[in-house]
C-alpha cells in the first residue's frame, strides 16, 4: 500500500509542478493534469494503485480536502462581497438545473442508467465547483470511467465558456459607455482592502512554503478535527437513518465550523484544500483504461455543453431583460460554471478589479449549494 501511495502522490507531484512551471500546464490546470498522467501511466504501463491506497485517497484524504475548502465559506466576509453578483449567480444555478432537466429529456435514452450520476455530477460542478463534484461522486460511486469522461467534460466546457466570456467582454468594454459605468461602479463597490482580501481565497495566492508554515499546519489540524466530528455525527445519524449521506455530514460541520471567529482566519485552509484534493483525480485517472472511454464520451460531453449553453443564454437574456451589466453577467455566471477561481480570473482579464471581491465571495457560496443540488438532482432522475 504504501507504494501505491507514493506513486500517486508522485504523478500528483508532477502534475501539479507541470501546472505551476509550464505555459501549457497553467493554461490546462492540475487536475486536468493528473488526470492525464494516471490515464496514461495505467494505459501505458498497466499499472493500478492497490485497493487500500485508492481508499485511503477516496476516503480520509478526500474528506480532510472537502473540509478545508469549506473553511473559507465565512459568511460574513463572503457574503457583503457577494451580493452584487447573487442575482446573475442566482439565475446561473437555476439554469444549470433547467439545462440538466432538458438534457436529461433529451438525451436519457443515450445516456441510460449513467443518466442519474452525470445530472448530479454535472448540477453540483456547474453550481459549484470541484468540491462539489468529487463530493457527489463520492456519494455516488460510479465507474471510475464515467467520472474521468465527466471531469475532462466539465473541464472542456468551463474552459470554452470562459473563452467566449473573454471575447464578449472585452469587444463590449470597447464601447465608452460600458467603460464608463465600469469606472463609476467601481468606486462604490470594493474597497482596496476589500479586493486585496479577496487573494486570501485565491488559489494560487499561496506559495509552496507557505503551506509548510505554522499556519498550514494550523489550518491542516482543524480540517483533521472536523473529519473526526463529522465521522463520529454520521455514525450517530446512521443509527436513526441507515442512509443518512456522510457527505453532507462533512459539509453541514465543515460550513458551521467556517463561521467561528477563530476559524474564520485560516488563510490557507483554501491552497492547502485545493491541492488535497488532486489525489483523488489522480486515482479517477489510474482507473480509466481508454477502451473503456471511447464509446461513452460523446454523449457526456454533449450533456455537459447543453447544460452550460442553457446557463449561458438564460444568465444573458435575464441581464439584458435587467439591466444587469454585461461583465456583472458573465462574471457571476462564470462563478457557477466554473468556480472562484475562474471567476475572479475572469475579472481580472476584463480589467473589472471592482468584481475581484464579488467573484470570489460568490464563487465560494456555491461551494454551500452545488453538493445538495447535485444530490438533489440526481435522487430525482433515479426514481
Amino acid at each position: 500500500m504504501l507504494l501505491s501511495l507514493l506513486l500517486i502522490a508522485l504523478l500528483t507531484g508532477a502534475g501539479w509542478w507541470l501546472a505551476e512551471a509550464t505555459a501549457i500546464g497553467r493554461q490546462l490546470g492540475t487536475t486536468l493534469l493528473v488526470l492525464f498522467l494516471g490515464l496514461l501511466t495505467t494505459n501505458l504501463f498497466g499499472w493500478k494503485a492497490e485497493a487500500a491506497a485508492e481508499a485511503v485517497v477516496t476516503g480520509p484524504l478526500t474528506s480532510l480536502a472537502i473540509a478545508l475548502l469549506l473553511l473559507a465559506v465565512d459568511l460574513r466576509r463572503v457574503w457583503p462581497g457577494a451580493q452584487r453578483l447573487l442575482q446573475p449567480f442566482a439565475t446561473a444555478v437555476l439554469a444549470a438545473v433547467l439545462g440538466t432537466g432538458l438534457g436529461a429529456w433529451l438525451l436519457g435514452g443515450r445516456l441510460g442508467a449513467d443518466l442519474p450520476a452525470l445530472s448530479g455530477l454535472f448540477t453540483a460542478t456547474f453550481s459549484g465547483g470541484s468540491l462539489n463534484f468529487v463530493s457527489v461522486a463520492r456519494t455516488l460511486q460510479p465507474p471510475e470511467g464515467l467520472v474521468l469522461v465527466a471531469t475532462a467534460a466539465d473541464h472542456v466546457v468551463f474552459s470554452l465558456w470562459f473563452l467566449i466570456s473573454l471575447a464578449l467582454g472585452r469587444r463590449h468594454r470597447a464601447h465608452p459607455a460600458e467603460s464608463l459605468s465600469a469606472t463609476a461602479g467601481a468606486e462604490h463597490s470594493a474597497s482596496p482592502e476589500q479586493i486585496a482580501s479577496s487573494a486570501a481565497w485565491e488559489p494560487t495566492s499561496a506559495r509552496p512554503r507557505d503551506l509548510l508554515s505554522r499556519a498550514g499546519g494550523v489550518a491542516l489540524l482543524w480540517g483533521v478535527v472536523i473529519v473526526v466530528i463529522s465521522e463520529a455525527a454520521t455514525g450517530v445519524l446512521q443509527n436513526w437513518w441507515p442512509g443518512a449521506p456522510g457527505i453532507l455530514v462533512l459539509t453541514s460541520i465543515a460550513l458551521a465550523a467556517a463561521q467561528l471567529p477563530a476559524l474564520s482566519q485560516l488563510r490557507l485552509s483554501y491552497p492547502l484544500g485545493l491541492l488535497l484534493i488532486q489525489p483523488f483525480f489522480t486515482v479517477i485517472g489510474l482507473n480509466s483504461p481508454v477502451q473503456g472511454l471511447l464509446g461513452e464520451g460523446r454523449w457526456v460531453f454533449a450533456l455537459a455543453s447543453l447544460i452550460v449553453a442553457v446557463q449561458a443564454l438564460v444568465v444573458l437574456l435575464v441581464g439584458r431583460w435587467r439591466h444587469w451589466g454585461l461583465a456583472d453577467s458573465l462574471v457571476g455566471c462564470q462563478a457557477a460554471v466554473g468556480g472562484p477561481s475562474t471567476a475572479l480570473a475572469l475579472a481580472g482579464a476584463l480589467q473589472r478589479p471592482d468584481l475581484a471581491l464579488p467573484s470570489v465571495a460568490i464563487g465560494l457560496l456555491g461551494y454551500v449549494v452545488g453538493t445538495y443540488l447535485g444530490l438533489v438532482m440526481a435522487g430525482l432522475l433515479a426514481g
